[in-house]
């Protein structure tokens, strides 16, 4: 120890005695602080800034480091705080030893050896002298940072009004359109979650990015893409499972029900539903909407009796609900909006199972209950996709002139879509296997061949 050195604190003649141990410049030395730093390398100064103040430190014209550049200083040289910010004259450059046997302090040179535990404990009573100065200050930035946030409640309640926007208007907008908003609306979200927010708000846009990726996945499917259906529809589903939401996961266990069924996947579709149910609130409009899906996919697999058995279990929940219910974005989840879900739904599943008949009644059914809506609480293209259900029934039972009109009025729905245009080709094929000298089939061959493009 030099007599320069004398006149300096002992902890600031011991880092720069192990910077220079290990063959660090200052320079390298800032390094290492921003490299122990990780995710919080940010908050540091610039390097310049971060090299004057380790020569201060080092030339003891400044007050010992605070507590985090103290731990970022022993994650860097591997150095336990404790012992490199010891007293001063306790301690020797440090050679790795937990206990110090065998080592000498920094000024003893040839005398006798000092007791090395002792010398030990000073340090530690004396570091957490210093660790519990520090714990009010500690504790008032721990406060801070857990209310730091690049969010803010504006921008959780602009995201409200986009999601609730796009959930109420999906039906009366063209799929493309509201696809193009929606998914940059989901890429913000993204981005939000991964800037800084606090828990409360990391919950919230979780919820908000699961609410988006449902809506992408219908319009998706809409759009006749599956495969990026599928995978909306599963982050949908993760998104609501961390953020513990029930009701955004069964939603997002319907699309993904409906999605499996249109691409004839019915094992998927069974599984989808079941999750959905597991988690569905008890007097829900979804739990109609999830035991009518698994029917669906029973009736793709040929499973009769479990089909009817889930149509059962769908009518008596339709029982339960009340007449009218608020939904998630001000919508009616009630028994009034259910009421063309279970025949519209059940359509459907007598079709695959040949039961043309009962199909057409339930067909029938569910455009009655279509019609008797409002304008507005329409849904174009579920009401259109019916009338291709109950062409395709008349088709079947010898009716080619009514199930031509059928045909017809589903094509001319305002919100043309993929499924419609593929429930469109089965019974334009059936048809034209079953008819094939009428030119009514042919006129309507054409034009279903002209919306196909």
């Amino acid at each position: 120890m030099t007599p320069k050195d004398d006149a300096k604190p002992g902890w600031a003649v011991r880092v720069r005695a192990e910077r220079r141990n290990m063959g660090w410049d200052v320079h390298t030395m800032a390094r290492r602080l921003r490299a122990a730093a990780g995710d919080g390398s940010r908050d540091l100064p610039d390097h310049t800034s971060l090299v004057r103040t380790i020569r201060r430190w080092e030339s003891g014209e400044i007050t010992m480091p605070s507590e985090r550049y103290r731990l970022l200083y022993s994650r860097a040289t591997g150095i336990p705080e404790a012992i490199l910010f010891a007293p001063a004259g306790t301690l020797s450059p440090y050679d790795g030893t937990a206990d110090n046997e065998g080592r000498t302090s920094g000024d003893e040179g040839e005398g006798d050896p000092t007791n090395r535990r002792d010398v030990l404990r000073v340090g530690l009573a004396a570091a957490m002298g210093r660790v519990l100065g520090d714990a009010a200050d500690e504790a008032m930035e721990f406060t801070r940072r857990a209310s730091q946030t690049a969010v803010g409640r504006a921008t959780l309640e602009h995201l409200e009004a986009v999601v609730t926007d796009i959930a109420t208007n999906v039906n009366r907008s063209s799929p493309a359109d509201v696809f193009t908003v929606a998914r940059a609306y989901r890429q913000r979200v993204d981005q939000l979650i991964r800037s800084p927010h606090t828990l409360k708000e990391g919950c919230e846009l979780f919820v908000y990015a699961g609410w988006l990726s449902q809506e992408l996945a219908w319009l998706t499917h809409e759009l006749g893409n599956p495969a990026a259906a599928r995978a909306y529809a599963i982050d949908a589903f993760e998104h609501a499972d961390q953020a513990g939401h029930d009701e955004l996961y069964a939603h997002a266990a319907n699309a993904l029900a409906s999605i499996a069924i249109q691409d004839k996947q019915p094992d998927h579709a069974l599984s989808a539903a079941r999750k959905g149910l597991a988690r569905v609130p008890g007097r829900h409009i979804l739990a109609v909407r999830l035991n009518t899906q698994a029917a669906r996919a029973n009736a793709q697999l040929k499973q009769r009796a479990e089909c009817e058995s889930l149509l059962r279990a769908a009518e008596e929940t339709y029982e339960r609900l009340p007449g009218s219910m608020p939904g998630r974005f001000g919508t009616d989840a009630g028994a009034s909006a259910a009421a063309q879900t279970i025949p519209s739904y059940s359509a459907l599943a007598w079709l695959s199972l040949g039961d043309f008949d009962r199909s057409r009644k339930q067909s029938e059914i569910a455009i009655a209950a279509y019609e008797a809506k409002p304008a507005e609480s329409r849904v174009p293209s579920s009401e259109a996709l019916t009338r291709i259900y109950l062409g395709i029934a008349l088709a079947q039972l010898g009716s080619p002139e009514e199930a031509i009109a059928m045909g017809a009025q589903g094509l001319e729905s305002p919100r043309m879509t993929a499924p419609i245009r593929s429930r469109a080709a089965h019974l334009d094929e059936i048809l034209m296997r079953r008819y094939p000298d009428m030119s009514e089939v042919e006129n309507f061959h054409q034009r279903r061949l002209a919306l196909a493009t």
